[in-house]
């Protein structure tokens, strides 16, 4: 069982503070040591404290302002909304996967450009290492840490971009702008041989002064989206089920009913549900999600993103049925008798008996008039909900720079993976036991009713079961993109049109839609319909960045776009 580290007052990565045991340099010493372009000089490995500092680098990830990355709580939520969980406010998250992309698409340009930066850190890491005066032990151990966070990058590069440049050494300026690309089954193979040698390395847990790195589970878990994307079903079973056998890991349980809500909150790095997360420093290392995510009535919050009415419905009702089953659902007081998952992801309006999600003194309304603050049209792509997941009560000001982490791996993710995996592999070894090990334990959570063997008798009925569990619990945590497109369903989920909160044609109701030319447009149960969204075969894929094909004639752009 995982042990539950008390992190009262704890404010940095525990990783920097280990670093700092190496040596008698201060904080800001060590920080402003800036690798790469600092370790790229040999005069610098002298010792293992220089290959500690190094690595500690290696675990900065993209901060502050940045935020189109696979590693960021920003860039999570595009590849979320990309998926069909919902919007941005500039239209930048549907612009990443529509039929009108294109190759100068200057997000998925970061994307790939923050990918590429991040994978020269690491090279230069690993250049270097072998002729540094320490331990040959530590030295394999931290190059296996450094070549799983390589492969993290290199597998969601060609996962969303499919053949790309895999250079696995430090380039020259000549090299870099000649690369040719790496076939995605390559690529691929390259990342399972890395994560595969890294198994055999990485211990499965580190003490709680060096919390934060990469461990075989962290190894374990990430070989698994490879192989699920590949379809290995035995492959993807196997390496699951044996980070649910090393009971190092467990779901969250220790905030009762508020234990899912406060697992996306500062503090739940530390949590016993935590894999792999990006850690972040107060003051050093920060973002400015909550800035973008908080509501324009929370404290000068920019209520940037706006989840689908789509995802809303998908969260079950109190009895653990859809909304289209259960005899508690009301379909003209829609937010009553609902998940706890989606009171704790999405900002709710007041509406019938619902009296709006309230964050500390607020009570939000989307319902109080044009151009008021969260007004559900007051923007083309606002529909009336907000992002909810991952806000933190105590936040109340500096909204731009916030030490909250952000959540990469958990065990969750394992648990209904490996339920999928076995389903697809291995139909008939689907029973209750296995129900209740993986998905009944994330619905016991969130107090819904276990799905039992004979509410899902067939492969497909456990396969559709394991996709709407997948879609709620593991929401805004980027991976919807991942598996509509694995599952090859982009086509039907994102071609139509996208709707928003719940509208009147009542005059005397507070969200009356309006008349005549004026009046909001409604699906035929009164959802504001906003977004029309298209999607083409070719985005199964996104385009190679232009920018890099001016520059580096060897690149070829993927089908479909120009």
């Amino acid at each position: 069982m995982k042990k539950i580290y008390h992190t009262s007052g704890i404010t940095k990565a525990c990783l920097l503070t280990l670093a700092l045991s190496f040596g008698t340099m201060s904080c800001t010493d060590l920080l402003d040591k800036e690798p790469p372009s600092a370790i790229s000089d040999g005069s610098f490995w002298t010792g293992e404290g220089d290959a500690m500092l190094a690595l500690t680098g290696c675990y900065r990830f993209q901060t502050g302002w940045s935020h189109d990355d696979f590693a960021t709580p920003q860039g999570l939520l595009y590849l979320d909304f990309a998926g069909g969980n919902g919007t941005e406010k500039e239209n930048f998250s549907t612009l990443m996967a529509s039929s009108n992309t294109v190759a100068t698409n200057s997000n998925l340009y970061w994307f790939w450009a923050n990918a590429y930066t991040q994978i020269a850190k690491y090279n230069t890491f690993l250049d270097n290492i072998g002729n540094c005066p320490m331990d040959d032990v530590k030295k394999v151990a931290w190059s296996s840490e450094v070549k799983c966070l390589r492969a993290y990058f290199l597998f969601n590069l060609a996962f969303y971009y499919k053949d790309v440049p895999m250079p696995l050494t430090t380039l020259s300026v000549e090299e870099a702008n000649s690369i040719s690309q790496t076939s995605q089954a390559d690529v691929y193979t390259q990342v399972e041989n890395d994560l595969k040698d890294a198994i055999d390395i990485l211990p499965p847990e580190y003490p709680s002064e060096e919390y934060g790195r990469f461990t075989r589970g962290a190894a374990k878990t990430l070989l698994s989206r490879l192989y699920l994307a590949q379809e290995r079903w035995d492959d993807a079973a196997k390496i699951l089920k044996e980070v649910i056998d090393s009971e190092i890991y467990e779901l969250d349980r220790r905030n009762g009913e508020e234990s899912y809500d406060k697992l996306f909150q500062i503090g739940g790095e530390y949590s016993p549900e935590m894999i792999f997360c990006i850690m972040g420093v107060k003051d050093m290392y920060t973002n400015s999600r909550y800035q973008y995510l908080y509501p324009e009535a929370a404290y000068g919050g920019w209520h940037q993103f706006s989840p689908y009415n789509e995802l809303v419905k998908e969260y079950f009702c109190i009895d653990g049925k859809d909304i289209k089953t259960s005899e508690v659902y009301d379909e003209n007081d829609p937010y009553v008798n609902r998940d706890l998952r989606l009171y704790a992801s999405i900002f709710l309006p007041p509406l019938g008996s619902y009296s709006g999600t309230k964050y500390n003194d607020i009570i939000y309304d989307c319902f109080k008039g044009a151009n008021t603050a969260d007004s559900y049209n007051k923007f083309t792509l606002f529909n009336g909900y907000c992002p909810k997941k991952g806000c933190d009560p105590s936040i109340i000001n500096n909204l731009g720079s916030t030490p909250t982490y952000t959540p990469i791996m958990r065990y969750a993710e394992v648990l209904l993976s490996y339920l999928e995996a076995l389903n697809e592999s291995q139909p008939s070894a689907i029973d209750q036991n296995i129900l209740d090990l993986t998905i009944n334990d994330i619905r016991n959570r969130v107090k819904l009713t276990d799905i039992k063997k004979a509410d899902v008798p067939t492969q497909e009925l456990v396969r559709e079961a394991i996709r709407k569990e997948r879609r709620v619990e593991l929401a805004f945590e980027g991976l919807r993109y991942y598996d509509v497109l694995r599952w090859e369903i982009a086509e039907k989920e994102l071609n139509h049109t996208f709707t928003g909160v719940k509208l009147s044609d009542d005059p005397n109701a507070r969200n009356y839609r309006g008349s005549g030319t004026a009046a909001s447009p409604v699906d035929e149960n009164m959802y504001y319909q906003f977004e029309k969204r298209t999607w083409s075969s070719h985005n199964r894929y996104f385009p190679i960045p232009q920018n890099d094909l001016n520059v580096n004639k060897n690149l070829k752009q993927n089908t479909g776009y120009n």
